[in-house]
C-alpha cells in the first residue's frame, strides 16, 4: 500500500478501486484537489523561514539586517555561527519534508515535486515575510534528497567540487541549480531509457533552477567584481591555527 501511495498517490489508488479515468469529471475534480493540496503545503509551509524567526526569538537580532541581508543559513552560519547555522539547517530541512511527505500522500511522485517547488518559492518569496526570504538553495537540497535521491548525490558532489575549487559558496550554488534539470533527465535516460519519462520533474527542476539563477544575481555579479566573499575549508582553518 505504502509503495502504491509513493508512485500514484491517493489520486491514483482512488482512481484505480472506482475506475475512474479522465472522462469523468469526477476525476479532474479530483486532479485539482490533489495538485491544489500539494500547491498549498508546500508554499504555506515553505513561507516559514527558519533563519528570520531563529535569529530573531534566539539572537535578538533580524538576519535580514546583517551581513548579505539574505535570510538564509549562509548568512546565519556567516553572522550567528554554527548554533544559528545548523538550527536553520534543521528548521529548512523539516519544513521540506513535511510537505513533500503530503505532496506524497496526495498524487504520488507529481505531488512530491510540485510540492518541492513551492516550497522553494515560499522560501524565496514567504507569503508571511512580504515575500522576501531566502534564495532557495537549501530548499532545492532538500527537496531533491526527498524526490531523487540519485540527482541529490550528483547535485551534492558538483557542490562539493565546485566549493573546494573556487571557495564560493554562492558560484557552487548557481552552477548546481543549473544543472539540475539536465541531471533529472540524464539518470531517467540511463535508468529507463527514455529521459521523457520523467514526466513534469524535468518542467519543475527548470523553474527551481531559474529562480536560485536569478536571485543569485546580485552575487553573481559581485563574483565578477571580484567582491564575492570566500569561504575557509576546515583543513586550512586548522593550518592557520598551526602557526
Amino acid at each position: 500500500m505504502l509503495t502504491k501511495i509513493i508512485q500514484r498517490g491517493l489520486f491514483g489508488i482512488l482512481c484505480e478501486s472506482f475506475s475512474i479515468t479522465a472522462e469523468n469529471l469526477g476525476y479532474w475534480l479530483m486532479l485539482l484537489l490533489a495538485v491544489a493540496l500539494s500547491v498549498a503545503s508546500g508554499y504555506l509551509l515553505g513561507s516559514i523561514n527558519s533563519a528570520i524567526i531563529i535569529s530573531t526569538k534566539k539572537f535578538g537580532s533580524d538576519i535580514r539586517t546583517h551581513g548579505s541581508g539574505n535570510a538564509g543559513m549562509t548568512n546565519m552560519f556567516r553572522t550567528f555561527g554554527k548554533k544559528g547555522g545548523l538550527l536553520t539547517l534543521f528548521g529548512d530541512v523539516a519544513k521540506t519534508i513535511v510537505p513533500i511527505l503530503l505532496g506524497y500522500l496526495f498524487l504520488g511522485y507529481d505531488g512530491s515535486y510540485l510540492a518541492g517547488l513551492f516550497v522553494v518559492l515560499g522560501h524565496c518569496f514567504p507569503l508571511y515575510y512580504k515575500f522576501k526570504g531566502g534564495k532557495g538553495v537549501l530548499a532545492m537540497f532538500a527537496m531533491m534528497f526527498m524526490c531523487d535521491i540519485p540527482v541529490f548525490g550528483m547535485m551534492i558532489l558538483v557542490f562539493a567540487i565546485i566549493l573546494i575549487g573556487t571557495r564560493l559558496v554562492s558560484m557552487a550554488s548557481v552552477m548546481t541549480a543549473f544543472l539540475l534539470p539536465i541531471f533529472i533527465d540524464i539518470w531517467y535516460t540511463l535508468v529507463y531509457g527514455d529521459g521523457a519519462l520523467a514526466g513534469i520533474r524535468v518542467p519543475v527542476a527548470f523553474l527551481v533552477t531559474l529562480t536560485v539563477v536569478l536571485l543569485h544575481i546580485p552575487n553573481l555579479k559581485r563574483i565578477m567584481n571580484r567582491q564575492e566573499p570566500r569561504v575557509k575549508m576546515p583543513w586550512e582553518k586548522n593550518k592557520g591555527d598551526k602557526k
